[in-house]
């Protein structure tokens, strides 16, 4: 979380279990298509513990190496795994709630958003001295890559254009799905993401993820709901 390291740690505590909870219930209502989604909480959970780990490496002077791991930790995050996963957890559910043919194009958006996901982080994870954590003068943590010289990294970081189509890879895909209650959280990370870069524009990676942390508490009334457990049969 970008406030402080017992504020990451109290979210790790509580997201995790929440999004082991979440996926329990997916299984059990027989909604394997939504489990995927239903991880999200816990991912988050995982990525607050290791963003209060690099907290804890500010606090006291920066200790190395955890800083740095601490830093391509979250990065791995923000930058690659949730521009793979939300994509791949919208064609899952495609599966059971939509056309052959959405499917097929969820499929290949998936498969598009994971290879530009991994290209996105690898020159960061190559070239780890250019990541330089930090609190920045608005209270966040910032996580400083100013000095990656990499044209796809660049690209999609500091390009208007290429944070648009980072933000579409993740927010398209669920808003592209018939079920109204997986639309609407596409929806809403879009407001996180337009109310982030209005107010913390400088430290979007950390605030943004928090907010999103906080949103992702909503999968689980998404796959608990009354109309999801109907639908299953019980």
């Amino acid at each position: 979380m970008c406030f402080s390291a017992s504020a990451s740690f109290t979210a790790s505590a509580v997201l995790m279990p929440l999004g082991l909870y979440s996926t329990h219930v997916a299984q059990k209502t027989g909604k394997r298509d939504y489990i995927p989604l239903a991880l999200v909480p816990f991912f988050f959970g995982v990525q607050q513990f290791v963003e209060g780990l690099e907290w804890t490496a500010i606090d006291q002077g920066g200790v190395e190496p955890l800083s740095t791991l601490a830093g391509l930790g979250f990065l791995f995050f923000a930058y690659c795994f949730w521009m793979i996963w939300i994509p791949w957890s919208a064609w899952s559910i495609s599966r059971s709630t939509d056309s052959k043919g959405l499917q097929q194009r969820l499929r290949w958006v998936a498969i598009v958003a994971t290879v530009l996901g991994i290209a996105f982080y690898l020159p960061i994870l190559f070239n780890p001295p250019a990541l330089q954590p930090a609190v920045h003068s608005n209270g966040r943590l910032l996580y400083d890559v100013s000095n990656l010289h990499s044209i796809i990294h660049n690209f999609v970081n500091t390009e208007p254009v290429g944070e648009l189509a980072y933000w579409g890879f993740i927010v398209l895909p669920l808003i592209a799905l018939s079920d109204k209650a997986v639309k609407l959280f596409g929806v809403l990370i879009f407001v996180s993401i337009f109310l982030t870069w209005l107010t913390y524009s400088a430290t979007f990676n950390s605030v943004w993820c928090f907010y999103c942390a906080v949103l992702s508490i909503y999968v689980i009334w998404i796959v608990n709901r009354p109309a999801l457990r109907a639908a299953s049969g019980r």
